[in-house]
């Protein structure tokens, strides 16, 4: 669900954490037009853990029969579906199948610390390989619509559980300094080359409607030709 359609319409549900009230009712849409449970809805938006019912599912339920808001949830939920129909039609499976083993080119990357101001403190620089890989993560965030928890390891570490676990951290401190762009002028900086390297490549990858992801053709954000 994108997020801007779950803060219009589920922030009635304040008791709710943010995420969990836009993860839960993602489902059921899913469930009403496939016609599945509520954890296979959940399986087909790649949000359902292996071998895990969906108890954050229950505790919305439980939460709208204890406050007499279930109606209010249906109408949300009908808004949602509305605005949905009404929109463009975004496969964002088709995205999240296309980037599921891609990782920000190293040029690219390379070329986006070109345009990043000097540290004035004493911070580690972001320029290492692990904060590419970190800061893919967030690139696959705003092309799927996806959360971080749900961001897929890069393949060549996935296997390696020391690897994966210096990914899971460097992809937490780069969201975390990336949430506080504002205030940080170096993450400030980058954020808009993230964000325009995510439309790029969500508009490449719905334009050829191919699984195998085409070389983005360079703005700002891209390596220049040699």
């Amino acid at each position: 669900m994108p997020q801007a359609l779950a803060e219009r319409h589920l922030s009635f549900l304040s008791d709710i954490a943010p995420k969990m009230r836009r993860r839960t009712a993602s489902v059921f849409p899913v469930r009403r037009a496939r016609g599945s449970s509520l954890d296979e809805a959940a399986h087909f938006l790649g949000i359902n853990p292996e071998n895990k019912r969906l108890g954050y599912t229950q505790l919305l339920n439980r939460h709208l029969r204890t406050t007499g808001t279930a109606r209010g949830f249906e109408r949300a939920l009908d808004a949602i579906t509305a605005e949905l129909l009404a929109g463009p039609a975004i496969d964002y499976q088709h995205r999240r199948e296309t980037l599921a083993t891609w990782t920000l080119e190293p040029e690219n990357w390379q070329h986006m610390l070109t345009q990043l101001p000097d540290l004035t403190h004493h911070r580690e620089p972001i320029s290492g390989d692990r904060r590419r890989l970190a800061v893919s993560a967030y690139i696959w965030t705003r092309v799927t619509e996806g959360e971080p928890d749900f961001a897929p390891c890069p393949p060549h570490i996935a296997q390696d559980p020391q690897l994966r676990a210096v990914w899971t951290r460097e992809r937490h401190n780069v969201f975390h300094w990336l949430r506080k762009a504002d205030h940080q002028p170096y993450y400030g900086a980058l954020k808009p080359l993230l964000e325009d390297h995510a439309k790029q490549l969500a508009e490449t990858i719905d334009r050829t409607g191919s699984s195998t992801l085409p070389v983005p053709a360079a703005r700002t954000t891209l390596a220049s030709s040699p």
